[in-house]
């Protein structure tokens, strides 16, 4: 079973820079709500 581990982000004025390298962490945008951005990423076991 895949698990993943979550994070949530508030909008920062260089925005494309940290997210280019959440996702070069492997953090993936799954949501956004109300200026809130919701990421996950699979974790091993």
């Amino acid at each position: 079973m895949k698990r993943f581990e979550y994070k949530t982000v508030t909008p920062l004025f260089h925005a494309e820079r940290e997210l280019n390298q959440l996702g070069f962490d492997g953090w993936e945008l799954v949501a956004v709500d109300r200026g809130t951005m919701y990421l996950k990423r699979e974790i091993s076991n």
